[in-house]
């Protein structure tokens, strides 16, 4: 029963740790110039339009975690089949948007 409360309890704290960290570090950047942005993260892959006479620059990237190998075995038919390997990853993207003066003002995350 312990083990159970102090594995739930942790996992919880993990959850709530790891999803303040993006939120805190975009949230840092509001208020700050786009020009000071571009000095920390470089260029973004993409800027597109805010409908409000500023930018939306975007940053996106493509985390590779692992690569699951690939397998040989044996079929019930005698044969040999053979699984490629695969690899694990996600796309992560920072969304900055950007008002007509340079200031930012908001922003959006998608994947960790």
């Amino acid at each position: 029963m312990k083990k159970t409360l102090l594995f739930s309890t942790l996992i919880t704290v993990f959850i709530l740790i790891g999803c303040a960290g993006p939120s805190k570090i975009m949230n840092s950047w509001v208020g700050r110039t786009k020009a000071q942005l571009y000095q920390s993260w470089g260029p973004p892959n993409r800027i597109t339009d805010d409908g409000q006479g500023g930018q939306i620059l975007i940053y996106s990237a493509t985390v590779n975690l692992t690569q699951t190998p690939g397998t040989v075995y044996n079929n019930n038919n005698g044969g040999i089949n053979y699984t490629a390997p695969q690899n694990n990853q996600y796309s992560r993207t920072r969304m900055f948007y950007v008002n007509p003066s340079g200031v930012i003002y908001s922003w959006r995350w998608q994947g960790y």
